[in-house]
C-alpha cells in the first residue's frame, strides 16, 4: 500500500554566521542595552529578559543584520515563497536567559516566519524544541525524522536557526550557570 507525505515544516540553521571579534561586539553590546533599559520591555516573557522592540534599529547590530538578509532570502527560496514577494524583518529583541530561566510553549502568530541568533551560549542552557502538536502519534515508535513530532536545537554561539511562526515551541530550563544571549526577529510579507 503506498504512503504518501504531506505538510512538511522546513527548519532552516546557519552556524558561524558572522565572525567571532563580530560576536564578540554584539555580546558587549547586548549587555550594555540590558544597562541601558534594565527591565524587560516584551510582555510575553516569562523569565527572561527582553530588549527593546526594534534591535535592528540600533548600529550596534547592524554586522548581524546584513548577514541574515542573505540567509531569510535562502529560506524563503527553499520554502518557495512567490517570486516578487518582498519581506521585511517586523520586531526584533534580545533576550537574556540567566540560570533557571526557560520559556514556555508558544507561536508568533501575525508573522511568516521567524529567528533566532543565539550569541552566548553555554553548556545546557536551554534547548530549543518545536513540537507538532496536531499529531496524535504519540504511542508510536518513529525511527524516521520525518515521522518525529518534535524536533530539538541546542544552542551554539553564532548559530541561527529559522522557521515557520506557527509551529509551537519553547527554551528549555537554562540549567548552566551562565546566561544565554540570544537574538529574535519575526518576519512579514510586505
Amino acid at each position: 500500500m503506498p504512503v504518501e507525505y504531506f505538510f512538511p515544516k522546513a527548519f532552516y540553521y546557519k552556524d558561524d554566521l558572522i565572525s567571532n571579534e563580530a560576536n564578540e561586539r554584539l555580546v558587549e553590546a547586548a549587555h550594555l542595552l540590558k544597562q541601558e533599559v534594565p527591565l524587560s520591555t516584551r510582555t510575553n516573557l516569562y523569565t527572561t529578559y527582553g530588549s527593546v522592540p526594534d534591535i535592528f534599529a540600533r548600529s550596534e547590530f547592524g554586522i548581524l543584520h546584513s548577514a541574515l538578509i542573505n540567509e531569510i532570502g535562502q529560506y524563503l527560496d527553499i520554502l518557495e515563497t512567490r517570486p516578487g514577494n518582498k519581506y521585511a524583518i517586523s520586531d526584533s529583541w534580545i533576550s537574556i536567559s540567566s540560570p533557571g530561566n526557560y520559556e514556555r510553549m508558544h507561536t508568533h502568530d501575525g508573522s511568516y516566519i521567524s529567528g533566532v541568533y543565539y550569541i552566548r551560549t553555554a553548556p545546557g542552557c536551554g534547548d530549543l524544541s518545536f513540537e507538532e502538536l496536531s499529531d496524535n502519534l504519540w504511542a508510536s515508535s518513529r525511527t524516521r525524522p520525518e515521522n518525529f513530532n518534535t524536533v530539538r536545537y541546542t544552542p551554539k554561539d553564532r548559530r541561527l536557526i529559522l522557521f515557520n511562526s506557527k509551529v509551537p515551541h519553547s527554551v528549555s530550563q537554562n540549567l548552566s550557570s551562565n546566561e544565554r544571549i540570544a537574538l529574535s526577529f519575526n518576519i512579514i510579507i510586505v
